[in-house]
């Protein structure tokens, strides 16, 4: 063979190994670097392994260029099969603003968003997928177009409040702008919801509050899952690695925009009383503990999602959770930071064209 074309040959094989390393495998090597959390003192209990993510962002029709849309995805796309593969999750938990236009799109534009989450996102036969309405897939409370909230319901299967149970474990899944407050349909209905599964989940621990009819549980704290974090004044006690930079971490929330309101975060936690509370909306890290008095003395931890997106954040983040109907634990994923790729290819690529060339240049 041709000196000339043996270092073609190098050169090409070493191009496409370095595009199939830096757009594919990297996704692996990294997830792979991240485990399931272990439960200390558990006997025979297997715990379920949740994955969750939020704050997707799909791009729609009106913002972005079709290259930034095209790269976003792929990377989520190639994050996502990754995980999926290598951690082989029971459930998936979407935590709100799957979409980025989802508000402003008409019928036929939502149709095909959805359609284009599932195939980027697609749930393994062996795997459940779960997800909440977020402010962008919908519209903020005041701003929901007739019909929005319920085509996401419906097409999305996720109702204003979900409650449900896998393995013992109970979850509550809400709709955060159904906590307005105020006395719309919607509103009305998802504090109803909230008060039968407050029956539920009371009769369960005590059964002198049972009454004919009630469905029948075992007890365990709920885990609460919505995209809004629960009131708070600001960022200003996150302490995380990926918590929101100074000065953006100061800067005071708008309640019922940036969280809930305080009047619906007490609803929520002296009525189910959750172990664990899982929300997106602000694409950066934080973990708070909360603590009540009444009805009686309990605490919990709020985690918030990182967002899943490079176009939200450098490094996006995830979780992978082990649950049983008495612990719970956390690992906090992430995922390849676009400039750890950049400079992995820069490299690759220049060890690729020295190797070419350490006997001689190209086609001497």
């Amino acid at each position: 063979m041709r000196r000339v074309t043996k270092k073609l040959l190098i050169f090409l094989f070493g191009v496409l190994f370095t595009t199939i390393y830096c757009e594919h495998l990297i996704y692996y090597i990294v997830a792979a670097q991240c485990s399931w959390p272990v439960i200390d003192n558990i006997e025979n209990e297997k715990p379920l392994k949740a994955f969750i993510l939020a704050d997707t962002h799909l791009l729609g029709p009106r913002k972005g260029h079709w290259l930034d849309k095209w790269r976003r995805e792929w990377q989520m796309h190639q994050a996502y099969e990754a995980i999926v593969m290598l951690h082989k999750p029971d459930v998936i938990f979407v935590l709100g603003d799957l979409f980025d236009e989802g508000e402003w799109s008409n019928e036929k534009q939502f149709e095909a968003y959805v359609d284009r989450f599932y195939k980027l996102f697609p749930v393994p036969e062996d795997t459940v997928m779960h997800v909440v309405a977020g402010n962008h897939d919908i519209g903020f409370h005041n701003y929901i177009r007739k019909g929005d909230a319920q085509r996401f319901s419906k097409m999305l299967n996720s109702s204003i409040v979900q409650f449900m149970n896998i393995k013992e474990n109970h979850f509550v899944l809400i709709n955060s702008m159904a906590m307005e407050g105020d006395r719309c349909n919607m509103c009305t209905k998802a504090r109803n919801d909230i008060l039968k599964i407050a029956g539920i989940l009371k009769c369960a621990e005590n059964p002198a509050f049972c009454y004919d009819g009630i469905m029948k549980i075992n007890y365990s704290r709920p885990i609460l899952m919505q995209h809004f974090p629960l009131h708070r004044l600001s960022d200003a006690d996150c302490t995380e690695s990926d918590a929101p930079p100074l000065p953006e971490r100061e800067k005071r929330f708008r309640f019922k925009l940036d969280c809930l309101s305080a009047e619906a975060t007490e609803f929520l936690a002296t009525k189910i009383k959750p172990r664990v509370v899982f929300g997106g909306h602000t694409h950066h890290g934080c973990l708070l503990r909360h603590t009540y008095t009444e009805p009686e003395p309990f605490e919990f931890y709020e985690y918030s999602v990182p967002s899943f997106s490079w176009r939200n954040r450098p490094n996006p983040k995830y979780m992978l959770v082990s649950i049983t109907p008495n612990d719970y634990a956390v690992n906090k994923c992430g995922l390849p930071q676009e400039t750890t790729i950049a400079i992995t290819a820069v490299i690759m690529l220049s060890m690729v064209i020295w190797h070419t060339n350490r006997r001689g240049n190209l086609g001497r």
